[in-house]
């Protein structure tokens, strides 16, 4: 039994070591690991016009009038008894007729417990189940029993007029609610799942989408389960304001889809007629450089490459929407003048989102834009009426929300003061420890309210939730509301319409606005970006610089301004184009600039090439890596990208960010490590080294920090993107400087341990056998006497 012991103390002693050393030795182990290995990501891909989707549903390859809930995003629906419901929305394509047949096939799984009790002292079976209610656009389509365990399918007929949107948007509302009433008596653990599977059969033709130009940015942006896409179309040898142009209707679309639409660019001489046919086309140029216009039935042609304006302008704006000639479920959009300044005009226009008909409802002539914001004074205190806002009623069980959005106007911000004040008002029927109210500001929650018999006895109740600063943005900014409801008992019958949270429309917002100052190259780091540019909501202190006749990175600008067009968010966009040949030197300190193409091709770069943190030999286009840890010998034939960002030379207040490359490729590489989520979030410092989906980084700032005599001799660090159990610095921080001193004090406490155990054991002996020599005495013959 001692010997047991001392194992078992023996043991813990040695599990006590292993836990303390066996982290100290592995992290070692890793740390001299040789060969870390690199993140392996999805290549990135660039949009090509053989990759933009038509108008089609996506099972089309099955049946075109097919359209599942996965294809609305919806995930699986889980309704629990005794009473449950949930909804969500959908938008069908505004080119799309119904026709008679549409249906609704529901996949769902139905399970619950059969309850046997006992009735008059005999024993009876409850019937279990319930039954789902459909609903669509608040018509009721059916109402289904749901009483047999297992998986099941279900075909429920659509009448056309339940396909009459209820909403000013055009939405779909489709509702499920189910009701259990045996859960209420017997504990059958009613559940109904509704799979992604299930899907909506809408036999539709496709009609001619209206061309009206007050309904813009629909039918090009239909935000509808299908994908929008649009082709640009530029002249052969565009200027560089039909260039800006076009990236200011890039920028326009990608505001107005989300960052969703598909966007391409092609010239006018390699347009064919099949691009007409699975894109809305967008011609953007003045009218003497289009002469493709002349094949299109515009209610204001262009005659000898000029617009016959009646009482008009030379530099007016020109804008025309008709259906396509190569595909009428699409439209040709028109964005030109007669002059630079007019198509600028037609753009910037564009960019606001609001036209306004002239002569013909699908055309519109722009005599002026403000391309600066307005100074309006505003109140510090608006209520959601002041907003545009009404209040809002929550009926729904469970979770339901909205959302306000407002503005902030570029260089202001608010104070500590700023807060929102909630008016709110509830049922007394509502379960408080499960029912509640949460307020979110730009996505991150900002404060939340209980609900108590206190504030169910007032009307209305106000709750004052800070907005924190930091959460504020220049451009819009939106506070959702959302509410819980679970009645406190959840049997009381589901048309009581007694459960309900009301939103009051004297709910405000106290905006004590402030100027502000951004540094952009205070703001540096490519982990930054789409930061410093889109600090400017408008844009106009952006201008993008690009290289003459490359279309690829024409491409590559068009997907930037897309991209920082959605960040930005502004009311109008008002950025600028160069070509890297011709930036006129008073230009060049207004902007920060957007450098995109091949580095040999564009004279601009040349003349901040020492400025750049990895310049270029004189004439090349490969970068020196001399500021990496490890240097290659790499073909300069073989393509590499590069971002670099730094001050601008010509105004250190404003920066420059180049997108460049030694090919093509390499170009198309460098653009999609900037917007591609799978890759940006491994950019840091001020250069990186892009090979299709490795990102080599480094901070060339860490040289000039480095003091002494080999400092100039110090490369900075370099970071390759790889798994964090192949990154040294991590697992150096995952062994504490403390391991070291507590593993020597635990050796030493485990050495007196043990000196306790041998001790113990022998003074344990030694008593034990003291105790076998008495017991043995105890059994002799007392009479036994020793002999004289």
């Amino acid at each position: 039994m001692n010997n047991q012991f001392s194992a078992k103390l023996l043991l813990v002693a040695a599990l006590f070591i292993s836990v303390l050393v066996g982290p100290a030795i592995s992290v070692r182990a890793q740390a001299v690991s040789p060969t870390p290995t690199t993140t392996t990501l999805p290549a990135p891909t660039v949009a090509s016009t053989q990759a933009i989707s038509t108008r089609q549903s996506p099972a089309a390859s099955f049946d075109p009038n097919v359209v599942t809930f996965a294809q609305f995003r919806q995930s699986e629906i889980q309704l629990v008894g005794p009473y449950d419901s949930a909804s969500f929305t959908f938008t069908l394509p505004p080119d799309w007729s119904i026709t008679a047949g549409a249906q609704l096939s529901l996949s769902m799984g139905i399970s619950f417990n059969t309850v046997t009790t006992l009735m008059q002292g005999q024993p009876y079976t409850v019937m279990g189940g319930g039954t789902l209610t459909v609903l669509m656009n608040n018509a009721t389509l059916a109402v289904l029993p749901v009483n047999q365990v297992g998986d099941t399918k279900v075909n429920i007929p659509i009448p056309l007029t339940a396909l009459n949107s209820t909403s000013s948007d055009g939405s779909m509302l489709i509702r499920f609610n189910l009701s259990s009433f045996a859960s209420c008596t017997v504990d059958q653990n009613m559940q109904v799942n509704i799979h992604p599977a299930s899907f909506f059969s809408l036999p539709h033709g496709l009609v001619q989408p209206s061309t009206n130009l007050v309904n813009f940015p629909r039918p090009i942006i239909q935000n509808s389960f299908l994908s929008d896409s649009a082709l640009l179309i530029l002249p052969d040898h565009p200027t560089a304001s039909e260039q800006q142009a076009a990236l200011t209707v890039a920028a326009a679309l990608g505001k107005f889809s989300g960052g969703s639409i598909v966007l391409d660019m092609i010239t006018a001489s390699q347009f064919v007629p099949t691009n007409g046919t699975t894109n809305s086309l967008i011609f953007v140029g003045n009218a003497s450089s289009l002469p493709i216009l002349g094949q299109l039935h515009l209610p204001l042609p262009a005659s000898g490459g000029k617009f016959q304006i009646s009482g008009g302008d030379p530099s007016d704006g020109v804008i025309q929407m008709i259906a396509s000639p190569w595909n009428n479920a699409f439209v040709a959009l028109v964005v030109s003048g007669n002059t630079d300044q007019g198509t600028i005009k037609a753009a910037q226009a564009i960019s606001t989102g609001v036209l306004r008909p002239n002569s013909s409802a699908n055309l519109a002539i722009v005599q002026q834009v403000q391309a600066n914001l307005v100074s309006v004074p505003r109140a510090v205190d608006q209520t959601l009426t002041d907003l545009g806002y009404g209040g809002n009623l929550f009926t729904t069980r469970g979770s339901s929300s909205v959302q306000y959005a407002f503005n902030i106007p570029s260089g202001m911000t608010v104070g500590t003061d700023a807060y929102f004040e909630l008016n709110f008002g509830h049922s007394a029927l509502l379960d408080y420890n499960r029912s509640g109210i949460v307020v979110k500001f730009n996505g991150e929650p900002i404060g939340s309210v209980r609900l108590s018999d206190a504030t169910a006895a007032q009307p209305t109740n106000q709750v004052k939730i800070t907005i924190p600063p930091s959460l504020v943005v220049p451009g819009t900014n939106q506070i959702e509301v959302v509410a819980n409801i679970v009645p406190i008992d959840d049997c009381s019958p589901h048309n009581l319409q007694g459960f309900w949270i009301n939103i009051w429309p004297q709910s405000l917002l106290h905006l004590p606005l402030f100027s502000t100052s951004n540094n952009p190259a205070s703001n540096q780091g490519l982990a930054a970006f789409p930061a410093p540019f889109v600090y400017n909501p408008l844009l106009n202190d952006t201008a993008f610089v690009l290289e003459r006749n490359d279309l690829a990175g024409w491409n590559a600008a068009v997907h930037i301004a897309a991209y920082i067009g959605n960040q930005a968010n502004g009311s109008l966009t008002g950025l600028s184009a160069f070509y890297g040949d011709d930036v006129p030197a008073s230009e060049r300190s207004k902007y920060n600039l957007l450098v995109i193409g091949q580095p040999s091709q564009m004279p601009l770069v040349a003349q901040m090439n020492n400025s750049l943190p990895a310049p270029f030999s004189v004439g090349g286009d490969v970068a020196s890596e001399n500021n990496l840890q490890v240097i290659y010998r790499i073909p300069a034939s073989s393509p590499m990208g590069y971002i670099e960002e730094m001050p601008s030379p010509w105004n250190p207040s404003k920066v420059v960010l180049a997108t460049l490359g030694n090919t093509t490729q390499g170009v198309q590489w460098a653009t999609a490590a900037l917007l591609d989520p799978n890759l940006n979030g491994l950019l840091a410092g001020n250069f990186a080294v892009v090979n299709g989906h490795q990102i080599i980084t480094t901070d060339t700032h860490l040289a000039s920090v480095t003091t002494g005599s080999n400092a100039s001799a110090q490369a900075p660090i370099a970071v390759v993107a790889t798994p964090p159990s192949a990154n040294p610095e991590l697992m150096a921080i995952a062994r504490p400087d403390w391991i070291l001193p507590v593993l020597a004090l635990s050796v030493v406490l485990i050495v007196l341990i043990l000196a306790i155990v041998v001790i113990g054991s022998w003074l344990r002996n030694r008593t034990d056998r003291n105790h076998r020599e008495i017991k043995n005495n105890e059994k002799k013959d007392p009479l036994d006497l020793p002999k004289p």
